[in-house]
């Protein structure tokens, strides 16, 4: 049986560069923010165009995804894109073309902020609740604080890969990225929940006392290796269920990669992160 209690400062070690290498990813790779993060137009047009050449030819900066039979530009002003488009290929098709103000791109960016805020706080307060019987053993602010940062970790960790692999294969930063992230924070939750109902079961029937380190440290590491096979399995059969609509749906791949990175590093907080982090705050 792996000691991770014993180990759980490389866990920590780790774990603070995953949060580190999120928070200056966002300043070393400069993301490309989604037009309703920031303003801006989307333009999808059937043509034999280069997309990406023209784009570059005229000066206009955007991100191009290609479809099945369209292509998709985003940008900041494509107002005479279409216009130059048809003068090369008038066979070309026009199949949509919105817009989305800064002001309203700024309310977008507030709410969604403040929805993750609300959902952590929200999570942190059911878990306080469902695992009140360990109060003797912990405090109950402190289980909840222990989950709120352990989803932090999951989204900065998720946030830092992303935006690294949005620098090679020209994902945004928008709103289908930032909902990925809502749902990562429920799965990795997830496992969580896994992993301290198994300890509360096996605390609650330990027959020595509770000031046992030793024996305490035992039950963790106990708890921790019973539930490891079932996140290992649970998580790779969702990855390998997201993996082929990676390929097979283009215009969803980055939200269906944040998602696949998410789900990893949830795992691996929920086993390695969590459960050592809650043994530091015995009573």
């Amino acid at each position: 049986m792996i000691d991770f209690i014993k180990i759980r400062y490389f866990f920590y070690f780790i774990s603070l560069l995953l949060v580190l290498f999120g928070a200056l990813s966002l300043y070393i790779f400069h993301p490309k923010l989604g037009i309703d993060l920031i303003g801006g137009e989307i333009l999808e047009v059937k043509t034999n165009l280069e997309v990406k050449n023209l784009l570059k030819d005229l000066g206009i900066r955007g991100n191009v995804f290609q479809t099945k039979d369209s292509y998709i530009i985003k940008g900041e002003n494509l107002k005479n894109l279409w216009s130059e488009i048809k003068k090369r290929d008038p066979q070309s098709e026009r199949i949509r073309q919105d817009s989305l103000s800064s002001n309203l791109s700024y309310e977008l960016r507030r709410k969604a902020l403040l929805m993750i805020i609300f959902v952590l706080l929200a999570i942190g307060s059911y878990i306080a609740f469902a695992f009140r019987k360990l109060k003797t053993y912990f405090s109950l602010v402190i289980i909840s604080f222990i989950v709120i940062v352990t989803l932090f970790h999951d989204i900065m960790g998720s946030v830092g890969f992303y935006v690294f692999l949005s620098k090679y294969f020209n994902f945004d930063l928008d709103l289908k990225f930032i909902t990925a992230m809502l749902i990562i924070t429920g799965f990795s939750v997830h496992d969580t929940i896994v992993v301290f109902d198994r300890l509360r079961e096996n605390l609650l029937n330990m027959k020595s006392n509770k000031k046992d380190i030793s024996k305490i440290k035992e039950i963790f590491n106990q708890s921790i290796t019973q539930t490891l096979r079932r996140s290992i399995f649970v998580s790779s059969t969702a990855i390998l269920a997201i993996l082929p609509l990676t390929f097979l749906i283009p215009e969803l791949q980055g939200f269906l990669i944040a998602i696949q990175i998410g789900i990893i590093i949830g795992t691996y907080s929920s086993i390695c992160l969590a459960s050592p982090l809650l043994f530091e705050y015995l009573k």
